[in-house]
């Protein structure tokens, strides 16, 4: 599972850099169509878009910690607390996600998961995280006791970092090289044959859709759709590739705020796993079923 923050479904407008920018992957995957509402179905054989609704049902714009809450549970977070809740989890929040996630999940079928982001040991050693000011995707790993990935794994290719060229690390470890995301597709990609399910973290396109730095937002636009490009060109067979955002913000560059724009569920493989039936309700809270029904289906043989 590639999660991807902050990336909606929107128009076919100069204001979206989904369209705007070269994306020439994603487009081979989409019978040569932007990443945008307009390309929302089925695209041959293997590929699936479909729109995802993160309003769930509660009123106001859709934020990240509920979002992701819905997306690491396969519940609805925004209505168990109430309203849609931004940035990192409060404790209610952080306890709810940690009770019960896909990781948890997975576990209890005796399958493996395992998150592929890397972290500093500085990060855990920071008044704040030590407080619990943690991401629920960090939180939910914690609770399941899922191995941490750190940085001698990282320097190994045995994880990926959150900006996938580790373009960021690079700037407060000048010894750290940086690598392309094409590398990053292929270190991911081989933590993929040890285990059932491995999710990555990607959080810089909402902070593109948030600063509007063109420079940022370009090269969040052209990394990702190389990753994504690469990821296909290493994809097994029995391999499906999910991706899915949070809410929307950097389709709409006319606003620096979250969207009531859906988000993308593209599926890259397995489609069958997704019933017809079930589109028309898809939200947050379907992909966490979605991908143990993955791993149900491959382990049938009916993939």
């Amino acid at each position: 599972m590639l999660f991807v923050d902050g990336v909606g479904l929107g128009d076919d407008a100069e204001y979206n850099p989904w369209v705007t920018e070269p994306t020439p992957h994603l487009r081979s995957w989409l019978s040569g169509l932007p990443l945008s509402r307009a390309a929302v179905g089925t695209h041959g054989k293997e590929v699936r878009l479909i729109a995802t609704d993160t309003r769930l049902g509660v009123e106001g714009l859709p934020q990240s910690a509920t979002g992701q809450a819905a997306i690491f549970t396969g519940r609805n977070a925004p209505q168990a607390m109430g309203m849609h809740m931004a940035g990192l989890p409060f404790r209610r929040l952080r306890d709810w996600v940690q009770e019960d996630n896909i990781y948890k999940q997975f576990a209890r079928k005796g399958w493996k998961a395992t998150f592929a982001n890397s972290y500093t040991q500085e990060y855990f050693e920071r008044p704040a995280t030590r407080r619990g000011w943690i991401s629920v995707s960090t939180a939910t790993m914690l609770s399941a006791q899922v191995p941490v990935r750190y940085l001698p794994e990282l320097l190994r290719g045995e994880a990926v970092y959150h900006d996938l060229t580790r373009r960021t690390l690079k700037e407060h470890l000048p010894e750290v090289d940086e690598i392309t995301p094409e590398t990053a597709a292929e270190h991911l990609t081989r933590l993929g044959r040890d285990h059932d399910l491995v999710v990555h973290e990607f959080f810089l396109s909402d902070r593109a859709g948030h600063k509007h730095d063109p420079e940022l937002v370009r090269w969040v636009v052209e990394t990702l759709d190389r990753f994504l490009g690469a990821m296909l060109r290493l994809r097994q067979h029995q391999d499906t590739i999910v991706l899915v955002s949070d809410h929307g913000n950097m389709e709409d560059l006319r606003v620096r705020t979250h969207t009531m724009n859906p988000v993308p569920t593209l599926v890259v493989g397995d489609v069958g796993a997704i019933e017809d039936g079930q589109v028309a309700e898809w939200n947050l809270c379907s992909i966490a079923p979605l991908l143990q029904r993955l791993v149900e289906r491959r382990q049938k043989g009916e993939i």
